[in-house]
């Protein structure tokens, strides 16, 4: 492994260390909705409507009730922040902060957000497996949500 190679690593471990550090959960749910985000927008529409529905889910929280305030802008960050290629990293990092009474919320969040039709496709079942095994949310549950959002 090469200098370059070496640095890029360890910026890549500092930054992942300083995000976990600095991560409330709030900040963690609407990381997760932005990964899900990532993960299947495909133009500056999608983004556009993600946000939005990202924003209206924060918004209904009451995790967010005094706190409204800092849902645009941690939005912004993490949209900007975040390729579809780290999606992975940024669940993982996420899923380390979010207690466990909210991970079925952050679950339910990436659904909403990657079922906006409520159509359970493979590519989004494939996705959501994956959140479901980082955010350790057992089969019988995310079954349960993936049901209540395709019946919403």
């Amino acid at each position: 492994m090469g200098l370059v190679e070496k640095n890029l690593k360890e910026m890549d471990a500092y930054d992942e260390n300083k995000l976990i550090k600095d991560l409330t959960v709030n900040d963690a749910l609407i990381l997760i909705a932005v990964c899900a985000s990532k993960e299947q927008a495909t133009s500056d529409a999608d983004e556009r409507d993600n946000i939005d529905r990202i924003t209206a889910l924060a918004e209904d929280h009451p995790l967010f009730s005094d706190l409204l305030d800092s849902i645009e802008p941690s939005l912004n960050k993490y949209m900007n922040m975040i390729e579809s290629a780290d999606t992975v990293k940024y669940v993982t990092a996420a899923a380390k902060i979010i207690k466990p009474d909210y991970k079925e919320t952050a679950f339910s969040w990436a659904a909403r957000i990657l079922m906006p039709d409520g159509i359970l496709t493979e590519d989004r079942k494939n996705i959501l497996d994956k959140y479901s095994m980082l955010l350790n949310i057992d089969m019988k549950t995310a079954k349960r949500i993936l049901v209540q959002i395709s019946q919403a």
